[in-house]
């Protein structure tokens, strides 16, 4: 059995349960309050800056090619989307340089991001790519699902383009490449350290349950 297989049997419950969070939902019919989705926004915002970081520090442990030029790939879009896509919405949502100075990263985040790195400093490239994999296929399961149930009201909500993101061909793409190495690179693992990654993977999806639990 590939190792994406058996990562996934040890997150579906907590995949099925956070689409079904509230946040989510309230995007999904449009409910949602703008101040709300603001401070979602500048939550977001810190996560993306945190993320490269962590994407560079993979980058700089690689010595395979394939992954070389996938997490080159993953550092220059998630820069495109901070710098074109993400500070543009946040301008647009009226929030300011102040705000992103002073709001501050929220107490998941900050544990969340010092859980990969000290999943890196542990277990090295392997656990790091395994971290930021549960990332990418949530969200990619999360469009999926909230677009399966919710389709109509999705397609009037003002915040479709959430969902749109998600689910576009190119991301879906990205994930489904991401899951193609990942299987490669534990091809030749043994129980034990399998057993590590699933833990790994595990504790990374309830981390992105209590992030949408405090929004």
């Amino acid at each position: 059995m590939k190792i994406t297989d058996i990562l996934y049997t040890q997150v579906e419950a907590l995949w099925e349960q956070a689409s079904k969070k509230e946040f989510l939902i309230k995007m999904a019919d449009g409910t949602m309050d703008g101040d709300r989705y603001k401070w979602y926004m500048l939550q977001d915002y810190y996560y993306l800056l945190d993320y490269k970081k962590i994407l560079e520090r993979l980058l700089e442990l690689s010595d395979d090619s394939e992954v070389d030029s996938f997490l080159k790939l993953a550092v220059d879009v998630t820069m495109f989307e901070i710098d074109n896509v993400h500070l543009p919405a946040m301008k647009k949502l009226g929030i300011t340089e102040e705000d992103i100075k002073t709001v501050g990263k929220n107490r998941v985040i900050t544990d969340y991001i010092n859980f990969y790195n000290e999943t890196i400093d542990n277990t090295g490239l392997l656990g790091g790519f395994t971290a930021l994999l549960q990332c990418c296929w949530n969200y990619a399961y999360l469009g999926k699902t909230l677009y399966d149930n919710y389709g109509k009201k999705i397609e009037r909500s003002q915040y479709k383009f959430w969902f749109d993101a998600y689910t576009s061909k190119e991301y879906v793409d990205t994930n489904e490449t991401w899951k193609g190495i990942e299987d490669r690179i534990t091809a030749d693992l043994d129980d034990k350290t399998k057993e590590t990654l699933c833990n790994i993977f595990k504790t990374c999806a309830e981390f992105e349950n209590k992030f949408w639990d405090v929004l």
